[in-house]
């Protein structure tokens, strides 16, 4: 609900610009009803979500993550370029879907079935030798997308499930490193991540102001200038344009101008209370594997939510990732509520 009445407002002038390419009478509100409409969707999913059996998901978790996989591989050959460098999205039925949000869900069950059935079968460096070769196969497939923005979150989640099950600090230290000189490899072979490394660590260096700097220099002014007074619900000056994708990866940035630091504080909370109240429900669920599923499924949700709000306060170069449950994109929003089922199902033993 906090989602789409952040949309309501701030995407008028997206919605505008977007439907006077194709529409005679331009509508302010295309992102906000469209929204809505994908939102009956949502429900719709949720609710056969909701009476699919546990023990059929659990049996059907390999079979599953091969079914995303393969939507994964079709990228390669059906995928629309986003500014001809990646392949992110497929045209099914009209509709845009984007096979890596599913394949996010579908690596935590795998990992967790993985690290239940095979914890007690190797020792400890090849217990961790196949972590890192699972977890570095998935990682490959975001890298020949490209999409390494993903990893931001598909790695934290998975280092968190390597803990949980018992993994060594040391390991996950080793991994951290690792991980660091790959994403260091990935920004020197491509210019388009290099770029938003290097206005992140010296903006100085985008001396044309490109598109890259001015975001994240909107996204600052209308989060800080405005951030113990506010401009009030409604009364928007920065995502009239000035901060583009308003509607969705800069949805924080644009609504916290007019909601301010108390109503920041309201969702940050309504975020936190999520997290606490399935952490203190863990106790109570015994299956190993459920208990797998429970921390991957909130940390997707999680850390996505600290990767998003850092972008827009510049503690982290730009990025697609979206907020959980507020911007527009229908993939990610069917993805984050389809997690909060099933979180609902395994915490209250719900078959």
């Amino acid at each position: 609900m906090f989602g789409i009445w952040a949309m309501f407002s701030v995407s008028i002038h997206e919605s505008f610009e977007y439907t006077r390419k194709f529409l005679d009478a331009p509508s302010n509100y295309f992102y906000f009803f469209e929204h809505i409409e994908k939102f009956i969707l949502w429900i719709v999913v949720c609710l056969i979500v909701y009476f699919i059996p546990r023990s059929f998901i659990r049996k059907s978790s390999y079979v599953i993550f091969w079914w995303t996989l393969i939507l994964m591989l079709a990228l390669f050959f059906l995928g629309e370029d986003f500014n001809k460098w990646a392949r992110l999205w497929i045209q099914i039925a009209g509709n845009t879907i984007q096979p890596w949000e599913f394949f996010k869900v579908w690596i935590v069950f795998l990992l967790t079935s993985w690290l239940v059935r095979k914890k007690r079968i190797f020792d400890e460096v090849q217990y961790y030798i196949w972590f890192a070769l699972i977890t570095g196969f998935c990682a490959w497939l975001y890298f020949l997308l490209p999409d390494y923005w993903s990893l931001f979150i598909i790695w934290p989640v998975a280092l968190t499930l390597f803990w949980f099950y018992g993994g060594k600090r040391y390991y996950i230290l080793l991994t951290l490193i690792m991980w660091f000189a790959v994403m260091m490899f990935a920004s020197a072979k491509s210019s388009y991540v290099k770029e938003r490394i290097d206005y992140f660590i010296d903006p100085s260096s985008d001396e044309n102001a490109r598109w890259i700097w001015w975001q994240t220099t909107q996204a600052l002014v209308s989060v800080w200038w405005w951030w113990l007074i506010g401009k009030g619900y409604g009364k928007w000056l920065q995502k009239f344009w000035y901060i583009p994708e308003a509607q969705s990866d800069f949805i924080f940035a644009a609504f916290s101008e007019e909601i301010w630091f108390l109503g920041n504080s309201v969702l940050l909370t309504l975020y936190f209370l999520l997290a606490w109240n399935v952490i203190q429900w863990l106790r109570a669920v015994r299956d190993p594997f459920d208990r797998g599923i429970v921390i991957g499924l909130i940390s997707l949700i999680i850390i996505q939510m600290f990767v998003n709000i850092w972008v827009n306060i510049k503690l982290l170069p730009l990025t697609w990732v979206t907020l959980p449950f507020i911007s527009h994109g229908w993939s990610a929003l069917m993805v984050n509520m389809v997690e909060v089922i099933l979180l609902h199902k395994i915490i209250h033993k719900i078959n």
